[in-house]
């Protein structure tokens, strides 16, 4: 972004000044005002370039798609370029393999990172990125589409950035959100997926980029699990320090 404004910049002065730096330097009242004519001349061709590019460079600010959510915080922040990442090809419903089941059908499997929480991968896979499945008595991912929908963009300082359902699909009970980060602009992918053979709905959360997530990821299924529990009476096994992660 900043890069961007030097360059913006840099053509406003040549467009401005540029016309005015050379090639005036005849003598006598005629030259000089031959020279003069020229230059305004120029400098008004310039003023008028210059406005256009403006328009332009303003144009393609708001339009640039990946500087936020709708819903974030605020715009404070929004001359950072977000770190968005790459969005995984892996994500959704697929047959996986699994070292301890052989294979399994469901969410991703986390990577070796601290980044990451999921229900789907059998537990001696990944124990330490494993969560519990989680029970809801109406089996419905309606529940978790409430929620998302009324998530409190920065709770307990994350998320600032919002968020948006990618999709929603009612009758595979599947529900795929991204959230992003207040300041750096993070991406991370949240997935919600009942699984009928469980009868339970699997869930995952990773970040996009880095090693750790300073328990980014662990704050959000917080969240939205208790509200869950809370709200509809979805049933999910906590940690013995009270987390369900």
């Amino acid at each position: 972004m900043i890069g961007k404004e030097l360059a913006i910049n840099s053509v406003a002065f040549t467009l401005l000044f540029g016309a005015t730096s050379s090639h005036c330097f005849s003598f006598g009242k005629d030259a000089y005002s031959n020279c003069h004519q020229k230059v305004a001349v120029s400098d008004a061709v310039s003023r008028k370039s210059f406005l256009a590019s403006s328009i332009f460079a303003s144009i393609f600010a708001v339009t640039n798609p990946a500087v936020a959510f709708d819903n974030r915080l605020d715009d404070k922040y929004l001359d950072r370029t977000p770190q968005t990442g790459v969005q995984s090809d892996n994500l959704g419903v697929k047959q996986r393999d699994s070292k301890q089941a052989g294979s399994y059908t469901g969410l991703a499997p986390c990577p070796g990172s601290s980044n990451c929480w999921c229900s789907s991968t059998p537990f001696n896979d990944n124990p330490g990125r494993w969560l519990e499945s989680w029970g809801s008595k109406s089996n419905s991912i309606k529940d978790v589409k409430k929620v998302i929908d009324t998530y409190e963009v920065g709770q307990n300082g994350i998320d600032g950035g919002g968020f948006k359902v990618m999709k929603y699909d009612e009758k595979g009970q599947y529900l795929y959100t991204q959230f992003q980060s207040y300041k750096s602009g993070y991406i991370d992918d949240m997935e919600v997926w009942f699984n009928a053979e469980k009868n339970k709905f699997d869930v995952r959360s990773a970040s996009r980029i880095g090693a750790s997530d300073f328990g980014v990821n662990g704050k959000r299924l917080n969240y939205i699990g208790g509200r869950l529990e809370k709200e509809f009476g979805w049933e999910i096994k906590r940690r013995k320090n009270g987390s369900l992660v």
